[in-house]
């Protein structure tokens, strides 16, 4: 009796923190999407300058789209990204497919 008490209770347990685990990986994913900051940002200035950011995505998205990408997050138009600059454009990129080159 106190075995089938034990595995009700372990298989409960194993119910409920199902989604939260699931939930949890999804969320890795997203973060996964675009390379960090501090991955592009190769000198540690705080920013990231146009020749920096296509280095880092020409592979995935192609020379000239990551081009058009910069100048549409770079707001302040100085050439630079900043952090916030950066974490902007980058939450409004998820979704969209890889160009093929």
């Amino acid at each position: 009796m106190k075995l089938s008490k034990i595995v009700l209770c372990a298989a409960l347990a194993a119910a409920f923190s199902l989604p939260f685990t699931a939930e949890a990986a999804k969320g890795d994913k997203k973060k996964s999407a675009a390379p960090a900051f501090s991955t592009i940002d190769k000198d540690g200035k705080g920013e990231v300058t146009e020749a920096q950011y296509v280095a880092a995505m020409k592979d995935s998205i192609g020379e000239e789209t990551a081009k058009t990408q910069f100048a549409s997050m770079d707001k302040d138009k100085d050439g630079k990204l900043t952090k916030e600059e950066y974490e902007a454009g980058s939450a409004g990129k998820k979704g969209r497919k890889k160009k093929n080159t």
